[in-house]
């Protein structure tokens, strides 16, 4: 099959599960951002080029995956020889980010698949995940408004502080004066936050209180970059996901961040961040 640039529209698009026309074959290949990807119809996917590997590169692969072991039109099946079991390998050159990791897992759930990187496997919506030793974060049902409204983000208990994924926050701000996108730049391992621009909510955004108990949380090799500036945040990495204080991001994104015993922790876009 030759070689072709798959816009990230499109590889979005197919992670999501629409439904266009595929048709098997024993191999496919795309390059996407300099990195050949080539997937085999018994579930391999190789990558291979220079630089670290980021969310557009895994959903490109499962594209690729999927172009490669499925048939049919309206109600496409696996070929056989196809186990539903994807094996990412890398070449050398190249480097697999959390952020890669974690957007594989997300397309695997998806598509009822189970992946497995560099020999470690990690199956579709595991029960019960291994957590590396760290910092203990605990889950809070500690209240949140938005410009006076109940608001349900994800949230953990860290030293005493709560901590909040940006993507959480974005999804509660989109529309308001205080909206801002969220992306993350592979190229310098960090967090993205432009302000202004609008945020679609993600799969797994806003999904309340955690559940499983206390979770292990340690210090993240991530930066964050708001409007193109490198800020300083305290930041913990928890199941793949970085988590902020929210004083740290309403400094960051300039919106205000208040506290009282009736309310709890509440935001207002209407007011400038103030200590």
């Amino acid at each position: 099959m030759r070689k072709k640039v798959l816009s990230l529209a499109l590889a979005l698009a197919l992670c999501l599960g629409l439904t266009i026309p595929a048709f098997a074959a024993e191999t496919c290949t795309y390059t996407w951002e300099g990195v050949t990807i080539t997937a085999h119809s018994n579930g391999s996917v190789n990558y291979t080029g220079a630089g670290k590997l980021t969310v557009e590169h895994a959903e490109v692969g499962a594209h690729t995956l999927y172009e490669a072991s499925y048939e049919g039109t309206a109600h496409p099946r696996p070929v056989e020889g196809f186990s539903n079991k994807a094996t990412i390998s890398v070449g050398q050159g190249l480097t697999m980010t959390d952020e890669f990791k974690e957007a594989w897992n997300v397309c695997a759930n998806h598509y009822g698949w189970s992946v497995s990187f560099d020999g470690s496997t990690t199956p579709a919506q595991p029960e019960q995940p291994q957590q590396p030793a760290g910092t203990a974060a605990s889950p809070t049902n500690d209240k949140l408004e938005v410009d006076g409204a109940a608001a349900d983000p994800t949230v953990y208990k860290i030293n005493g502080s709560n901590y909040f994924k940006i993507r959480d926050v974005a999804a509660l701000l989109n529309g308001t004066e205080k909206q801002f996108a969220v992306g993350y730049d592979g190229s310098k391992n960090a967090v993205t936050a432009t302000t202004g621009q609008g945020y679609e909510k993600q799969p797994g955004d806003l999904a309340g209180a955690a559940k499983g108990g206390d979770q292990s949380a340690n210090p993240s090799n991530d930066a964050i970059y708001v409007n193109g500036e490198k800020i300083t945040a305290e930041v913990y990495k928890i199941n793949g996901s970085n988590y902020f204080k929210l004083r740290d991001l309403g400094r960051a994104l300039d919106f205000y961040v208040g506290w009282s015993a009736n309310r709890g922790v509440y935001i207002e876009t209407g007011k400038p961040y103030s200590e």
